[in-house]
Protein backbone atom coordinates (compact mmCIF):
# COMPACT_ATOMS: atom_id res chain seq x y z
CA UNK A 1 0.00 0.00 0.00
CA UNK A 2 1.09 3.73 -0.78
CA UNK A 3 2.29 5.86 1.59
CA UNK A 4 2.98 9.61 1.08
CA UNK A 5 4.69 11.29 3.85
CA UNK A 6 4.07 15.38 4.08
CA UNK A 7 6.44 17.28 6.06
CA UNK A 8 6.29 20.73 7.25
CA UNK A 9 9.32 22.64 7.44
CA UNK A 10 10.70 26.33 8.29
CA UNK A 11 14.16 27.17 9.34
CA UNK A 12 14.74 23.52 10.14
CA UNK A 13 18.16 22.99 9.10
CA UNK A 14 18.78 21.76 12.98
CA UNK A 15 16.67 18.67 12.41
CA UNK A 16 15.49 18.14 8.70
CA UNK A 17 18.28 15.95 7.96
CA UNK A 18 17.82 13.51 10.88
CA UNK A 19 13.76 13.28 9.85
CA UNK A 20 14.33 12.59 6.22
CA UNK A 21 17.11 9.86 7.03
CA UNK A 22 14.54 8.46 9.19
CA UNK A 23 11.89 8.31 6.41
CA UNK A 24 14.49 6.78 3.98
CA UNK A 25 15.53 4.04 6.59
CA UNK A 26 11.50 3.03 7.59
CA UNK A 27 10.79 -0.76 7.08
CA UNK A 28 8.29 0.41 5.04
CA UNK A 29 9.05 2.47 2.17
CA UNK A 30 7.57 5.48 1.25
CA UNK A 31 6.10 6.59 -2.01
CA UNK A 32 7.20 10.05 -1.94
CA UNK A 33 8.09 12.69 0.41
CA UNK A 34 6.05 16.06 0.23
CA UNK A 35 8.23 18.92 1.11
CA UNK A 36 5.86 22.04 2.13
CA UNK A 37 7.86 25.16 3.35
CA UNK A 38 6.86 28.12 5.11
CA UNK A 39 10.22 30.22 3.92
CA UNK A 40 12.94 29.20 5.58
CA UNK A 41 16.15 31.27 5.07
CA UNK A 42 18.54 29.05 6.33
CA UNK A 43 19.89 25.83 4.30
CA UNK A 44 16.67 23.41 5.54
CA UNK A 45 15.79 23.17 1.20
CA UNK A 46 19.47 22.58 0.55
CA UNK A 47 20.06 19.39 2.98
CA UNK A 48 16.79 18.47 2.06
CA UNK A 49 17.57 18.28 -1.82
CA UNK A 50 21.04 17.21 -0.62
CA UNK A 51 19.36 13.82 1.41
CA UNK A 52 16.81 13.07 -0.85
CA UNK A 53 18.89 12.85 -3.66
CA UNK A 54 16.83 11.18 -6.16
CA UNK A 55 14.26 9.92 -4.11
CA UNK A 56 10.68 10.73 -5.42
CA UNK A 57 9.72 14.40 -4.07
CA UNK A 58 8.32 17.93 -3.89
CA UNK A 59 8.78 20.81 -2.58
CA UNK A 60 5.89 23.06 -2.03
CA UNK A 61 5.57 26.98 -0.46
CA UNK A 62 2.75 27.35 2.24
CA UNK A 63 2.99 31.39 1.19
CA UNK A 64 2.92 32.45 4.90
CA UNK A 65 -0.56 31.21 4.81
CA UNK A 66 0.08 29.14 8.02
CA UNK A 67 -0.05 25.22 9.41
CA UNK A 68 -3.86 24.25 8.11
CA UNK A 69 -2.88 25.55 4.45
CA UNK A 70 0.38 24.06 4.79
CA UNK A 71 -0.89 20.51 5.60
CA UNK A 72 -3.89 20.97 3.91
CA UNK A 73 -2.01 21.91 0.18
CA UNK A 74 0.66 18.81 1.38
CA UNK A 75 -1.58 15.75 1.04
CA UNK A 76 -3.93 17.01 -1.81
CA UNK A 77 -0.20 17.51 -3.66
CA UNK A 78 0.47 13.21 -2.60
CA UNK A 79 -0.05 10.37 -4.41
CA UNK A 80 -0.53 7.60 -1.31
CA UNK A 81 -3.56 5.83 -0.49
CA UNK A 82 -2.07 6.78 3.26
CA UNK A 83 -0.86 10.24 4.10
CA UNK A 84 1.77 10.02 7.41
CA UNK A 85 2.37 13.82 8.47
CA UNK A 86 5.64 14.39 10.04
CA UNK A 87 6.99 17.30 11.78
CA UNK A 88 10.23 18.28 10.39
CA UNK A 89 12.01 17.66 14.16
CA UNK A 90 10.86 14.00 14.80
CA UNK A 91 12.81 10.81 14.14
CA UNK A 92 10.31 8.29 12.66
CA UNK A 93 10.22 4.96 14.21
CA UNK A 94 11.74 2.55 11.61
CA UNK A 95 8.41 0.28 12.01
CA UNK A 96 5.94 2.78 12.72
CA UNK A 97 4.32 3.01 8.94
CA UNK A 98 4.51 -0.67 9.00
CA UNK A 99 2.87 -1.61 11.88
CA UNK A 100 0.04 1.57 11.16
CA UNK A 101 -0.61 0.12 7.62
CA UNK A 102 -1.48 -3.40 8.93
CA UNK A 103 -4.16 -2.03 11.31
CA UNK A 104 -5.42 0.21 8.54
CA UNK A 105 -5.77 -2.49 6.43
CA UNK A 106 -7.56 -4.57 8.46
CA UNK A 107 -9.98 -2.25 9.78
CA UNK A 108 -11.84 0.59 7.73
CA UNK A 109 -12.91 2.56 10.26
CA UNK A 110 -9.53 3.69 11.59
CA UNK A 111 -9.01 6.92 10.12
CA UNK A 112 -5.51 7.85 11.69
CA UNK A 113 -3.18 6.25 14.13
CA UNK A 114 -0.55 8.25 15.69
CA UNK A 115 2.45 6.96 17.27
CA UNK A 116 2.98 8.61 20.87
CA UNK A 117 6.19 10.84 21.23
CA UNK A 118 9.24 10.79 23.86
CA UNK A 119 10.55 14.43 23.56
CA UNK A 120 14.00 15.58 23.78
CA UNK A 121 15.54 18.61 24.26
CA UNK A 122 19.49 18.95 24.66
CA UNK A 123 19.51 22.43 25.58
CA UNK A 124 20.59 23.29 29.36
CA UNK A 125 18.02 25.20 31.48
CA UNK A 126 14.82 24.93 33.45
CA UNK A 127 12.22 25.00 29.56
CA UNK A 128 14.17 22.17 28.07
CA UNK A 129 13.88 20.38 31.60
CA UNK A 130 9.90 21.31 31.13
CA UNK A 131 9.27 20.13 27.86
CA UNK A 132 10.49 16.61 28.35
CA UNK A 133 8.73 15.94 31.77
CA UNK A 134 5.58 18.27 31.97
CA UNK A 135 2.33 16.77 33.44
CA UNK A 136 0.83 16.57 29.61
CA UNK A 137 3.51 14.39 28.44
CA UNK A 138 3.12 11.97 31.64
CA UNK A 139 -0.41 11.60 30.64
CA UNK A 140 0.40 11.32 27.10
CA UNK A 141 2.74 8.26 28.15
CA UNK A 142 -0.41 6.76 29.88
CA UNK A 143 -3.27 7.13 26.95
CA UNK A 144 -4.54 3.88 26.03
CA UNK A 145 -3.33 2.37 22.63
CA UNK A 146 -5.12 0.68 19.55
CA UNK A 147 -8.11 -0.86 19.35
CA UNK A 148 -8.73 1.61 22.50
CA UNK A 149 -9.97 5.15 21.14
CA UNK A 150 -8.59 8.29 21.81
CA UNK A 151 -9.83 11.98 21.20
CA UNK A 152 -7.20 13.73 19.71
CA UNK A 153 -4.16 12.54 17.21
CA UNK A 154 -1.74 14.97 16.77
CA UNK A 155 0.20 15.44 13.81
CA UNK A 156 3.66 15.06 15.18
CA UNK A 157 3.24 11.80 14.01
CA UNK A 158 0.45 10.31 12.44
CA UNK A 159 -0.70 8.30 9.29
CA UNK A 160 -4.42 9.24 7.93
CA UNK A 161 -6.75 7.10 5.83
CA UNK A 162 -6.42 9.31 2.23
CA UNK A 163 -10.01 8.36 1.75
CA UNK A 164 -11.15 9.76 5.30
CA UNK A 165 -8.86 12.71 4.92
CA UNK A 166 -10.67 13.46 1.53
CA UNK A 167 -14.53 12.64 3.53
CA UNK A 168 -13.75 15.64 5.54
CA UNK A 169 -12.66 17.84 3.14
CA UNK A 170 -8.98 17.91 4.50
CA UNK A 171 -7.51 20.88 7.06
CA UNK A 172 -9.03 23.92 7.83
CA UNK A 173 -7.02 26.85 6.05
CA UNK A 174 -7.96 29.69 8.69
CA UNK A 175 -6.27 27.19 11.41
CA UNK A 176 -2.54 29.59 11.00
CA UNK A 177 -1.53 29.04 14.46
CA UNK A 178 -1.59 25.50 15.89
CA UNK A 179 -4.16 23.33 16.97
CA UNK A 180 -5.00 21.70 13.37
CA UNK A 181 -4.18 18.47 14.76
CA UNK A 182 -7.67 19.24 16.97
CA UNK A 183 -9.92 20.48 14.02
CA UNK A 184 -8.85 17.05 12.08
CA UNK A 185 -9.50 14.70 14.94
CA UNK A 186 -12.83 16.35 15.46
CA UNK A 187 -13.93 16.01 11.83
CA UNK A 188 -12.91 12.38 11.53
CA UNK A 189 -14.79 10.96 14.63
CA UNK A 190 -17.70 13.11 13.53
CA UNK A 191 -17.52 11.25 10.72
CA UNK A 192 -17.48 8.21 11.90
CA UNK A 193 -14.23 7.63 11.78
CA UNK A 194 -11.93 6.04 14.68
CA UNK A 195 -8.52 7.63 15.86
CA UNK A 196 -5.92 6.07 17.92
CA UNK A 197 -2.34 5.25 19.33
CA UNK A 198 0.17 2.82 18.97
CA UNK A 199 2.49 1.88 20.99
CA UNK A 200 6.22 2.52 19.66
CA UNK A 201 7.52 6.30 20.54
CA UNK A 202 8.66 8.78 17.76
CA UNK A 203 11.32 11.07 19.37
CA UNK A 204 10.45 15.10 19.30
CA UNK A 205 13.64 16.89 18.93
CA UNK A 206 12.20 19.76 20.87
CA UNK A 207 14.29 23.35 21.48
CA UNK A 208 13.01 26.20 23.79
CA UNK A 209 13.40 28.94 20.78
CA UNK A 210 9.84 29.59 20.05
CA UNK A 211 8.38 27.93 23.54
CA UNK A 212 6.40 31.18 24.67
CA UNK A 213 5.35 32.28 21.11
CA UNK A 214 4.03 28.68 20.37
CA UNK A 215 1.76 28.89 23.36
CA UNK A 216 0.22 32.16 23.05
CA UNK A 217 -0.68 31.16 19.67
CA UNK A 218 -2.15 27.78 20.64
CA UNK A 219 -4.48 29.92 22.76
CA UNK A 220 -5.27 31.98 19.54
CA UNK A 221 -6.28 29.25 17.62
CA UNK A 222 -8.12 27.31 20.28
CA UNK A 223 -10.54 30.29 19.97
CA UNK A 224 -11.47 29.05 16.46
CA UNK A 225 -11.57 25.15 17.03
CA UNK A 226 -13.86 26.01 20.00
CA UNK A 227 -15.95 28.36 17.73
CA UNK A 228 -16.40 25.26 15.17
CA UNK A 229 -16.40 22.21 17.77
CA UNK A 230 -18.34 24.00 20.99
CA UNK A 231 -18.77 20.55 22.48
CA UNK A 232 -15.70 19.45 22.15
CA UNK A 233 -13.69 22.90 22.86
CA UNK A 234 -15.70 24.52 24.41
CA UNK A 235 -14.10 28.25 25.81
CA UNK A 236 -16.80 28.09 29.01
CA UNK A 237 -15.42 25.29 31.23
CA UNK A 238 -14.74 25.60 34.85
CA UNK A 239 -11.08 25.49 34.28
CA UNK A 240 -10.53 28.15 31.43
CA UNK A 241 -13.05 30.68 33.14
CA UNK A 242 -10.84 30.45 36.06
CA UNK A 243 -7.21 30.81 34.24
CA UNK A 244 -9.13 33.83 32.34
CA UNK A 245 -9.99 35.19 35.71
CA UNK A 246 -6.42 34.21 36.99
CA UNK A 247 -5.38 36.83 34.31
CA UNK A 248 -7.42 39.48 35.83
CA UNK A 249 -6.77 39.02 38.98
CA UNK A 250 -3.23 38.45 39.29
CA UNK A 251 -3.36 36.96 43.02
CA UNK A 252 -5.11 34.02 41.66
CA UNK A 253 -2.40 32.76 39.83
CA UNK A 254 -1.03 31.80 43.10
CA UNK A 255 -3.71 29.07 43.54
CA UNK A 256 -2.96 28.07 39.97
CA UNK A 257 0.59 27.29 40.89
CA UNK A 258 -0.80 25.60 44.06
CA UNK A 259 -3.21 22.89 41.81
CA UNK A 260 -0.14 22.09 39.49
CA UNK A 261 2.09 21.77 42.56
CA UNK A 262 -0.62 19.07 43.71
CA UNK A 263 -0.37 17.41 40.37
CA UNK A 264 3.59 17.37 39.62
CA UNK A 265 4.62 16.33 43.15
CA UNK A 266 3.00 13.06 42.43
CA UNK A 267 4.75 12.14 39.61
CA UNK A 268 7.80 9.76 40.77
CA UNK A 269 9.64 10.50 38.13
CA UNK A 270 10.63 13.89 39.12
CA UNK A 271 13.31 15.16 41.49
CA UNK A 272 11.98 17.78 44.14
CA UNK A 273 13.55 20.75 42.67
CA UNK A 274 11.62 19.82 39.28
CA UNK A 275 8.47 19.17 41.40
CA UNK A 276 8.78 23.33 42.49
CA UNK A 277 9.74 25.09 39.38
CA UNK A 278 7.76 22.82 36.49
CA UNK A 279 4.25 23.98 37.98
CA UNK A 280 5.51 27.60 37.86
CA UNK A 281 6.09 27.04 34.55
CA UNK A 282 3.13 25.38 33.82
CA UNK A 283 1.31 28.12 35.43
CA UNK A 284 3.19 30.72 33.11
CA UNK A 285 2.32 28.27 29.98
CA UNK A 286 -1.28 28.38 30.74
CA UNK A 287 -1.47 32.15 31.19
CA UNK A 288 -0.20 32.85 27.64
CA UNK A 289 -2.26 30.23 26.13
CA UNK A 290 -5.02 32.21 28.03
CA UNK A 291 -3.62 35.66 26.53
CA UNK A 292 -3.46 34.35 23.28
CA UNK A 293 -7.31 33.33 23.58
CA UNK A 294 -8.14 36.71 24.85
CA UNK A 295 -6.25 38.25 22.44
CA UNK A 296 -8.11 36.95 19.45
CA UNK A 297 -11.59 36.90 20.82
CA UNK A 298 -10.77 41.05 20.77
CA UNK A 299 -9.60 40.98 17.39
CA UNK A 300 -12.68 39.17 16.66
CA UNK A 301 -14.73 41.47 18.11
CA UNK A 302 -13.30 44.82 17.22
CA UNK A 303 -13.25 43.16 13.45
CA UNK A 304 -16.73 42.35 13.65
CA UNK A 305 -17.51 45.79 15.16
CA UNK A 306 -15.56 47.18 12.15
CA UNK A 307 -16.51 45.33 9.05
Amino acid sequence: MSVSVVILTKNSSRTIKQCLQSCLLSNYAPLEIIIVDGGSVDNTLTLVKETLGNFPHKILYDEEKGLGYARDIGWRASNGKYILMLDSDVILPNNFIEEAIKIMENDNKVGSLGAKVKHVCKEKGWIPIFLEKNLAIHLHWKENTYPNEITVTPTTCTLFRRKALEEVNGFDHYLKFGAEDLDISFKLRKAGYKIAFLNIYASHLETSRRFWKINFKYGRSYVHIAKKHPKQASLLTKKKIFLTLALILLPLQIVVYLIYLSKYSKLKELVLNEKIILPLIETIRQALRTAGMIYELVTLFIIKIFS
